[in-house]
């Protein structure tokens, strides 16, 4: 039986969803162009990425984490490291004395010093916002200003919602966060030296803040040099004094020479930081940690190299690095140790190999940035068909111009979508700005919001998942991964400051951090350690034993081995940790 509505009802609906729309549509609107209302989204989407991510960990957050640690218990100079920048652990540091958390609390205080520097970040954006749009917008009369910024605000904030929570993300703990910070900040004093009223106070602060992005990341030194210089050329205003540039170029130094003698000091040469040679030699000279031994140039040599352990009659490649160099995991503590002396040098062949794998970067990069490079094609195209062209304003061209110094420099050596996320909101920034408002508003306002559906539908997405996965972790607790191997550790009489060693790359060795273990040698070769004959195996460890390593790790170990002696510690169904004890009695079990 069919149920008939007649058209009067219809039509009743129609005009009832039709006047709900429009009755709703001014609130609607006024919240999307309110700053405050974007504040309460940005910090709602970072807070539930904070959490979920909370017991989360990277090799390069566990070498911060260590810095802060030895900061805590030896003193500030601990922090001096030529490869990991100081400002990042130093913040980790005061929330450890603040905070004193247990062991199975670290981790998840690191992640709220990330969301607090998030919140900072939002703030320096905020701030940038305000400067750039009256910078760019602010000839306007008072009614097409304000019409100008009520549809611009959901462009500028979603776009640096994207940017900084897919790109960068609360989740790594890395410094990128603050360095978006910074760079927001520095660009927001720049868009205000380019107004009336800027004063030698504003260019003091442009220079401390870029100096400030340096202790943060070594990246930022010569990045910092290269916006002043650009500022310098291409002036955002008239109001723009040359004069008073050589007074933030100065405060710049001032705040960056401390560290850079640092820096020279430890490595007997002058330097700004060892990342950019180091990350050189990886990418682009392809030098690895066994090169100086095995294969000898004028290139490869290193003056602290990871000695071998076992060599002939085993081909089997051993690397041993408890000492001098402290941390949980030394030879991602401090690499510039293992590589001082490292010679790079510009080879044209392998600068190509070196962009060729960039360029595969970028064009992920690319691919997740599409939605904004079709709709700024699209409003070419249509402003081209109503012959009229782009208007770049003069205080866009260093916004322009920075970001991409920044791409072509990370393009030479190795680049990650982190490192770029504050630059590319910059960036379409200064393109959408010159685009938008040039042609039809509703235009324009179609596009821009088809641009953001496109790229936040599947962000949103993400976000209703990981808060799905919030309701199941309260439903159904579990301790996280790697307390749950630490545990086991234990549980085999492991103790705190015992020596490990470990079999393959230590990617996810953060149970060692949890029971104040310390990996001091590694068998990088899994494969072949697993086809060790028994005669083989004791050597290896007799060789481990006799520089006090306590017990072998490996990750699933393979259920063909026949090797005897071995532990399983169950972490979930298809994880596990296999442990070889090195004590006497069952290192004579192996045998």
């Amino acid at each position: 039986m069919s149920t008939h509505v007649p058209d009067t009802a219809l039509g009743l609906e129609h005009s009832r969803l039709r006047s709900f729309f429009l009755s709703s549509w001014p609130f609607l609107e006024r919240a999307l162009s309110s700053v405050r209302c974007w504040w309460c989204i940005c910090l709602c989407c970072a807070a539930i990425l904070s959490w979920t991510a909370r017991h989360s960990m990277n090799p390069d957050g566990l070498s911060y984490l260590d810095l802060a640690s030895g900061a805590l218990m030896s003193g500030p100079a601990k922090l001096m490291n030529a490869y990991w920048s100081p400002g990042y652990p130093a913040l980790i540091g005061v929330a450890l004395f603040v905070f004193r958390p247990s062991p199975d609390q670290e981790f998840p205080v690191i992640h709220f010093v990330n969301f607090l520097v998030f919140i900072l970040t939002l703030w320096a954006f905020s701030l940038f916002f305000r400067y750039w749009f009256a910078a760019t917008h602010g000839n306007d009369v008072d009614e097409v200003y304000e019409d100008k910024k009520r549809y611009l605000t959901p462009f500028a904030f979603c776009t640096f919602l994207y940017f900084t929570l897919k790109f960068i993300g609360t989740e790594t703990v890395t410094p990128d966060l603050g360095v978006a910070a910074t760079v927001f900040l520095a660009a927001g004093i720049t868009c205000r030296l380019s107004l009336s009223g800027a004063s030698w106070k504003h260019y003091v602060a442009l220079g401390f803040v870029l100096g400030v992005g340096y202790y943060l990341k070594a990246v930022m030194f010569p990045l910092g040099i290269v916006s002043l210089a650009l500022l310098f050329v291409l002036p955002l205003s008239n109001n723009i004094s040359r004069q008073r540039l050589m007074l933030s170029l100065s405060v710049f130094l001032f705040v960056a020479i401390p560290l850079v003698t640092a820096l020279s000091v430890r490595a007997n040469r002058l330097t700004f930081g060892e990342t950019g040679r180091l990350n050189y030699a990886w990418y682009a000279n392809g030098i690895h940690w066994t090169d100086a031994e095995d294969k000898p140039g004028p290139n490869t040599i290193h003056n602290h190299p990871a000695p071998k352990l076992v060599t002939m009659p085993l081909t089997l490649e051993t690397l041993e690095f408890g000492s001098p160099i402290g941390g949980t995991y030394p030879l991602w503590y401090d690499p510039s140790y293992w590589y001082a002396g490292t010679k790079v040098r510009f080879d044209l062949r392998q600068q190509i190999a070196a962009l060729r794998e960039t360029m595969r970067a970028y064009k992920d990069i690319v691919y997740d940035t599409m939605a904004f490079i079709s709709g700024a094609i699209v409003l070419c195209g249509l402003l081209i068909g109503t012959r009229l062209h782009p208007n770049v304003p003069r205080s866009s061209w260093w916004q322009l111009a920075w970001p991409l110094t920044a791409c072509v420099m990370y393009a030479l050596v190795h680049v990650e979508s982190r490192f770029l996320g504050a630059f590319l909101v910059l960036l379409w920034l200064a393109i959408y700005g010159a685009l938008m408002f040039r042609v039809n508003r509703r235009v324009t306002v179609a596009i821009s919001a088809t641009v953001l559906c496109t790229v936040m539908i599947p962000f949103t997405a993400h976000l209703a998942k990981e808060g799905a996965r919030i309701a199941r972790d309260l439903i159904y607790s579990r301790p996280p991964e790697y307390q749950i191997a630490a545990l086991g550790l234990r549980d085999l009489g492991l103790q705190k400051g015992d020596r490990l060693a470990i079999v393959g790359y230590a990617y996810n060795c953060y149970y060692a951090r949890y029971d104040g273990l310390r990996i001091v040698a590694q068998i990088p070769d899994a494969n072949e350690f697993w086809h060790l004959s028994t005669p083989e195996l004791k050597v290896v460890g007799e060789r481990l034993a006799s520089i006090g390593v306590r017990a072998v790790v490996a990750s699933n170990r393979p259920d063909t081995t026949t090797l005897a002696g071995w532990k399983d510690v169950k972490i979930s169904d298809s994880s596990r940790l296999s442990v070889l004890l090195l004590s006497p009695g069952v290192l004579g079990a192996a045998r």
